[in-house]
């Protein structure tokens, strides 16, 4: 699993980050750079395909999805031509990932199927209706992987119905793509050779890019992706909402850092008292394994709070006050006075 808050965190950043839901929010909806990414998509495998305009509809409506918001985050939109793309951000590997993607353009087909007859004006104005005969708008999705898949290491892969001995296209009804940003982060710009290479490129490196964006030259949208991602060009309360958003996605991906530490641990520790010979030698490991467990707990109570005091300090100096602040990162109410004193005591 690739995650990029390991690497140290400036603040404020040069750039929001698409893989918080309110950075990818703000660039994915945006129509004009939706139309323009999803174009140079396209044309990688077919030139003389062309989206005039996209129209983002509300993803966010499907109530089954609130459980996995924290790691997936999603946009869909609808072309001129009435075709459907449904565009993700999954920021964490899961099992069966394949098939969730499978069940996700099924329900967008199954939205599609007729109810009774299907009405159409004539050549004389005239509103007829004849049968529905399955004639389904395309189905597209576009899955950004903020991790690698380790059986399949490949930065973008396109997916549809094939036959598995000619491989020739049975149905194009269906599509999607599998984008691996961290194998495009370990890619110099050097490397870029298509126009869907750049875009990928800048998506998943502008978090911690000092500068410009690459490729600037390229395409007039370039330039308005970096506008619109550019942390100084948001009102204030863009930037309180990014802030937050940002302090959800590393407070759950340090929570998750936590419980593997823990699960290894602990792991560890049952494994190398089974190991033991009975009698002494296992009471011996009783009375370490109780005090490794009581270091522990006070090590990770102090680690947590070590590291709420450098957030803290972090929205301060980017112009929140202290009550602003906890609040922001969700402090349980018996911490503040703790905090409070840690912070302006030193």
């Amino acid at each position: 699993m690739d995650i990029m808050i390991n690497e140290p965190i400036i603040w404020p950043p040069k750039y929001i980050d698409p893989t918080t839901d309110f950075g990818f929010k703000r660039i994915f909806k945006d129509e004009e750079i939706t139309r323009g990414f999803l174009n140079d998509l396209l044309q990688k495998d077919n030139p003389d395909v062309h989206i005039a305009s996209v129209t983002i509809t509300d993803a966010e409506a499907d109530e089954a999805n609130k459980d996995i918001r924290r790691v997936v985050y999603d946009v869909n939109c609808v072309t001129d031509t009435g075709e459907e793309f449904i565009i993700e951000m999954q920021n964490d590997s899961q099992d069966f990932f394949s098939d969730r993607i499978v069940l996700y353009l099924a329900r967008a087909a199954s939205r599609q199927q007729g109810k009774g007859y299907l009405k159409f004006v004539d050549e004389n104005g005239e509103v007829q209706k004849e049968p529905w005969k399955y004639n389904m708008k395309n189905i597209y999705g576009v899955f950004f992987m903020n991790f690698i898949d380790k059986e399949h290491p490949q930065k973008l892969s396109h997916f549809q119905f094939m036959e598995t001995k000619e491989h020739y296209k049975d149905s194009d009804t269906l599509q999607y793509w599998k984008i691996q940003m961290p194998l495009y982060r370990k890619m110099k710009e050097s490397d870029c050779k298509t126009v869907i290479d750049k875009w990928i490129y800048n998506l998943s490196n502008m978090a911690k890019m000092k500068t410009q964006l690459a490729f600037k030259e390229d395409s007039p949208l370039f330039m308005r992706l970096e506008k619109l991602a550019s942390y100084s060009d948001m009102t204030r309360e863009q930037q309180w909402q990014y802030d937050s958003s940002f302090h959800n996605y590393i407070s759950y991906y340090g929570q998750l850092a936590t419980k593997l530490r823990e699960g290894k641990e602990i792991g560890f520790i049952e494994g190398e008292t089974k190991g033991r010979a009975e009698g002494r030698a296992e009471g011996i490991e009783q009375g370490r394994a109780e005090g490794i467990e009581q270091g522990r707990a006070e090590g990770i109570e102090q680690g947590r709070t070590e590291q709420l005091v450098e957030s803290i300090k972090n929205l301060i100096s980017s112009g929140f006050d202290f009550d602003k602040a906890v609040e922001a990162l969700k402090v349980p109410t018996e911490q503040i006075p703790e905090l409070r004193r840690l912070i302006f005591n030193n």
